[in-house]
């Protein structure tokens, strides 16, 4: 003969069947894991970056101003990410590099094209050591999946801070930014497909509406609008122009980048 359940009985069975219930909700609901770029997984050598010079890229040529130039495409990567970098051998004229670099050199006081590696904030994001320095329309990183990127933290280099504060780029040509001025970067986020998702712009500097800002400290910015992205793009745009493009130096410094990636 079966037993009736007492009061007691069934209340334990409502209260293991609803902890089964949640526990396959939430099983069934944790589909993400979440995770931070924060570059201090790069190595770097004894002069505190890594710029390319190593010319681990791909080799290839190209002519400028009648004299050939061997260029070295590479990628340094960090966490999930890859960092797309180009460096420059022009043999007796010296190098340059654009894209994107690594770097932990924080000289804050130091105008000019040879302290290019320094972010104004004197220190990575959350007192790190290490920092993505960011270098002309060049600078893109591509993930090793699909992610959303929830937010990265920007600030000006050294070399693009003094010349936007002093109008001092150690070689005279920036001019000082009064009103109506602003130095923005454009971050773009693409899919799979390379098609854009969003657009969101940060700006470096901006003296408009009575404002006299220059970023000096790192600042997070928001780019969950962008959605589910497999690269982004960084471009700059500056009030201060010439007949050769822009005169404010194309540099800004980021580092922290958080990420979601949905499984």
């Amino acid at each position: 003969m079966m037993k009736s359940f007492t009061f007691k009985q069934a209340s334990k069975l409502v209260v293991a069947l609803v902890a089964v219930g949640m526990l396959t909700a939430c099983e069934s609901d944790d589909n993400t894991r979440t995770g931070m770029i924060t570059f201090e997984d790069v190595a770097l050598d004894s002069t505190g970056v890594w710029n390319g010079s190593d010319k681990s890229g791909t080799h290839s040529q190209y002519d400028s101003w009648g004299s050939m130039v061997d260029a070295y495409t590479g990628t340094f990567q960090s966490g999930v990410a890859r960092f797309l970098n180009i460096f420059n051998d022009y043999g007796p004229m010296g190098t340059s590099w654009q894209g994107m670099a690594c770097s932990n050199h924080t000289d804050t006081a130091t105008a000019g094209y040879g302290n290019q590696y320094s972010v104004a904030a004197g220190v990575g994001a959350a007192g790190s050591t290490n920092f993505c320095l960011l270098n002309s329309d060049s600078a893109t990183c591509s993930f090793d999946q699909p992610l959303i990127v929830n937010s990265l933290y920007l600030t000006n280099s050294t070399y693009a801070y003094l010349a936007l504060r002093d109008g001092n780029d150690g070689a005279g040509y920036v001019t000082k930014f009064k009103e109506g001025d602003y130095f923005k970067l454009t971050i773009t986020g693409l899919d799979t497909n390379g098609a854009v998702t969003d657009r969101v712009d940060f700006y470096l500097a901006d003296f408009r509406a009575g404002k006299q800002v220059v970023v000096k400290d790192w600042t997070k910015v928001d780019l969950s609008t962008l959605g589910n992205v497999k690269q982004l793009v960084f471009t700059f745009f500056s009030t201060d122009t010439g007949d050769w493009g822009m005169n404010t130096p194309a540099y800004a410094c980021m580092d922290n980048l958080s990420y979601t990636i949905e499984e």
